[in-house]
């Protein structure tokens, strides 16, 4: 009987804390050139899918009929992370990038020796690296 409420704890505990990612990647590209002296430049586009606010539950559910959001759930929608307002999410995003653009030159052999990002450029839902290889 023991075991089985520790175990039947355990999975409640592990689904409570299993919330969904910040912000969800839905496109990368590489993009490979040449500059005026024929050195290897490159850049890569990683993009976040919009996510919207989830509202404030009005419907009265489970709070005997009453239209007043719980204060949890007030909480909850104002602890509510959004990518386009959060530099800790974008400095996320923008790390996974520059991992993520390691691999593509790794895979493909782009630049046999180093390389380095010159440029960050950002847009609402995008980052942009740019570079060189050495």
């Amino acid at each position: 009987m023991k075991k089985s409420i520790c175990v039947l704890a355990l999975l409640l505990a592990g689904c409570a804390s299993n919330e969904e990612p910040p912000f969800e990647i839905n496109n990368k590209q590489f993009y490979e050139n040449l500059d005026e002296q024929g050195n290897k430049i490159f850049a890569y586009v990683v993009s976040v899918k919009a996510k919207h606010r989830s509202n404030i539950n009005l419907n009265g559910e489970g709070r005997g009929g009453k239209n007043r959001p719980s204060r949890s759930d007030v909480k909850r929608y104002i602890e509510q992370e959004h990518f386009e307002d959060s530099s800790v999410l974008k400095l996320q995003l923008e790390d996974q990038a520059v991992s993520f653009l390691n691999q593509e030159l790794s895979e493909n052999n782009y630049c046999e020796n180093k390389h380095e990002i010159s440029e960050v450029l950002w847009r609402d839902l995008s980052v942009q690296l740019r570079g060189r290889c050495l």
